[in-house]
């Protein structure tokens, strides 16, 4: 295409219109340049003939159509990903939460690839403890709350290798085709902790062309509260339109939090209730351990200090630091709370087994408040269930202020609230979580 410029060839700072003296100059340039103009519209419009490099009317409705197909979402590392307006396959590597989240906006049904295998197995079964009697305490049938909310998805294509956790199957990922990839790091197979794989392993799936929307779970912060939560359920609401409704369901899971601040929050310091989250396992016990703690800029304490306005009986920082008995002992908290680790483990694990003896004059063990949390197999962090994290740290430590409140109630209302499920499937997610405890002791 033929380019005029108008008096000089090049535009600089001293090219700059000055209007004065000199504006009657400028008035006849600029005559001659329309004039040229002119003359060369005119040529072209009688040739028929259209420049190559021209965008027609109908290339820009082209692009303005698949432009129409796209939205920006901006993710937790403040990265805008291109992703399709209308998401109808969706690949997931997270412990359950973002499926939890979907399963809430009903577009769980979506998902066609999963990245963890704790999602795809139905039951998880743990015995050998041996108690001072001799005989052995056995249970199963736990699992991910999803594998009962959504059956389905144990047949789902996961993308976790069979040679760990950790390592994803890139050529099973491909082979889904999804739509968009959501990553939450910070959970088990994206650890918080290495950072610098997880930048390989995004850029390796992004070199496929997959859409990464990632997440950042409440971990992977230091000193952080569960407010993170929300914007990774924002996000998730942002890819399907129902940002509205994702923020109700954060909402939801936050009137919990609120609750127990409103009855907790007069507690004065000399009678706050000493705590510690003791994760047992046979890991600790074969490195000559007793226990895995949390410190106190971590979510466990966030619920148990700045929530239930408890006091974490380890006050050294970081997570999953080990403590053999002497120092359990040390710390002698008023109530101790299992967390899943390395599997499941009920109070009587604690007050009976004949590994556990040593820690047996622990006060909180002769006084039986021991309170085993829900059980999450292959899982890091917080997921959609956490308000009841919430609800038993803040009972155990305070019974009085929540007499009205039954535990055993109060998940089957929060699942049928969040799931939609009927309440003899709420019942079967409360045995999945190993809670039946709660109903043999109206907890």
């Amino acid at each position: 295409m033929l380019q005029v410029f108008c008096m000089n060839d090049k535009f600089n700072n001293s090219d700059r219109i000055r209007i004065g003296k000199s504006s009657g100059y400028f008035k006849k340039d600029f005559v001659l340049c329309v004039l040229v103009i002119l003359l060369i519209v005119s040529v072209e419009g009688c040739t028929g003939q259209t420049d190559p490099g021209t965008t027609t009317s109908t290339d820009s409705a082209i692009v303005a159509s698949l432009d129409e197909q796209y939205q920006y979402i901006t993710d937790m590392r403040g990265v805008q990903v291109k992703v399709p307006k209308e998401i109808k396959r969706v690949a997931t590597i997270d412990d359950g939460f973002v499926e939890g989240v979907l399963t809430n906006l009903s577009e769980v049904d979506k998902v066609v690839s999963i990245g963890s295998a704790g999602l795809s197995s139905r039951s998880f079964y743990q015995s050998n403890i041996t108690l001072n009697s001799g005989t052995n305490y056995t249970f199963s049938g736990g699992s991910n709350t999803m594998c009962i909310v959504n059956p389905w998805i144990a047949n789902v294509s996961c993308t976790e290798s069979s040679s760990g956790m950790t390592i994803i199957n890139y050529e099973k990922l491909a082979s889904a085709n999804p739509d968009v990839l959501i990553i939450r790091i910070g959970d088990c197979e994206m650890s918080a902790t290495n950072l610098e794989d997880n930048d390989k392993k995004i850029s390796m799936i992004e070199s496929l062309g997959i859409p990464v929307i990632v997440l950042y779970s409440p971990n992977t912060y230091q000193n952080s509260d569960l407010n993170t939560m929300r914007d990774e359920m924002r996000i998730i609401g942002q890819l399907f339109y129902k940002e509205q409704e994702a923020m109700a369901l954060a909402d939801y899971l936050s009137d919990t939090e609120k609750m127990i601040r409103d009855r907790t929050q007069d507690i004065p310091d000399e009678e706050k209730i000493t705590a510690l989250y003791l994760g047992l396992s046979s890991k600790a016990r074969k490195s000559g351990g007793a226990g895995y703690v949390s410190g106190i800029d971590t979510p466990e304490s966030y619920i148990l200090e700045t929530v239930a306005n408890g006091k974490n009986a380890y006050r050294d920082t970081g997570s999953g630091k080990l403590l053999n008995a002497e120092q359990v002992l040390a710390l002698n908290p008023d109530v101790i709370f299992l967390p899943t680790y390395s599997g499941y483990h009920p109070p009587i694990e604690l007050q009976d087994a004949i590994y556990y003896q040593n820690l047996q004059e622990l006060q909180a063990v002769k006084d039986k408040r021991i309170y085993s949390m829900p059980y999450t197999p292959r899982n890091c962090d917080r997921r959609v269930e956490y308000p009841l994290d919430l609800m038993i740290v803040a009972k155990g430590c305070y019974p009085d202020r929540f007499q009205d409140i039954k535990v055993h109630e109060f998940a089957l209302k929060l699942y049928q609230d969040v799931y939609g499920v009927d309440r003899t499937t709420a019942e079967k997610i409360r045995s999945a979580q190993y809670l039946d405890w709660t109903v043999e002791y109206d907890f």
